[in-house]
């Protein structure tokens, strides 16, 4: 859409004023909310919000008006994916970049272009995303891109803390630990899994008691490719297979 149809679309100030006096209802509840702080609540951060929900409606709009008329029709009623547009705009109000709008807008158009049972399971994918930030959803990529070895620059880009070592710093073991925090996380929810190789009946990997682990390798998992698929972010291995 041109500049001249986002200025006058409204979308801004709508929903501007409606965050502002939110903003000062929540200032005005709290007492000790004054001053500064007020003043961010206030403006700043209902502002900031007002802008991030215009540019999702606004992206989302320009997709669903390439949809067919029949499909269309039916967004309005169908519960389900009212449901997942709004949760897309949930998760842009609280979005810190336009890449991340971008994403959740890439999940919901796929989201509205299939059935009552998909849209379910699809709203998943976008709540999955809910759990991630901006620096985990960068690290999956990097394992995506780098899966079967089609991307060896994959993890250039990654801004990785130094290798821990016996002269480590207290600061560069606090970087490691919270770097970690956000692999783990992806582990936990299955975006990441432990490749422990080729073992033969009756071995075990080996223990590395540093690691607290049996020795293995990270990669993406079907469904953190799957994640990627979904927001636009499709790895290479699956670019070239054609798989989901």
């Amino acid at each position: 859409m041109s500049d001249e149809n986002e200025a006058s679309d409204g979308l801004d100030d709508e929903w501007r004023d409606k965050l502002v006096a939110i903003g000062k209802g929540v200032a005005g509840a709290v007492p000790f909310a004054g001053g500064v702080i007020s003043e961010v609540v206030g403006m700043v951060i209902p502002g900031q919000r007002a802008d991030r929900i215009a540019a999702y409606l606004r992206e989302l709009a320009s997709r669903v008006d390439d949809l067919s008329a029949e499909m269309r029709d039916g967004i309005a009623s169908n519960a389900e994916k009212i449901d997942l547009i709004e949760e897309g705009g949930f998760q842009s109000a609280r979005a810190t970049s336009r890449e991340r709008i971008d994403q959740i807008v890439e999940a919901v158009s796929r989201g509205l272009n299939e059935d009552d049972a998909s849209v379910i399971r699809r709203k998943r994918l976008l709540l999955i995303l809910g759990e991630l930030d901006d620096d985990e959803v960068t690290l999956l990529n990097a394992y995506g891109r780098s899966y079967a070895g089609l991307d060896r620059l994959a993890f250039e880009k990654i801004n990785r803390p130094d290798p821990i070592g016996f002269q480590s710093s207290p600061s560069a073991l606090d970087q490691n630990q919270l770097f970690d925090v956000g692999k783990n996380h992806l582990i936990r929810l299955g975006l990441l899994r432990k490749n422990y190789g080729n073992i033969k009946k009756g071995q075990i990997p080996e223990f590395v008691p540093r690691d607290g682990d049996f020795k293995h390798n990270l990669e993406i998992s079907p469904l953190g490719r799957m994640l990627l698929k979904e927001i636009g972010m499709e790895t290479p291995f699956d670019a070239q297979h054609g798989n989901a």
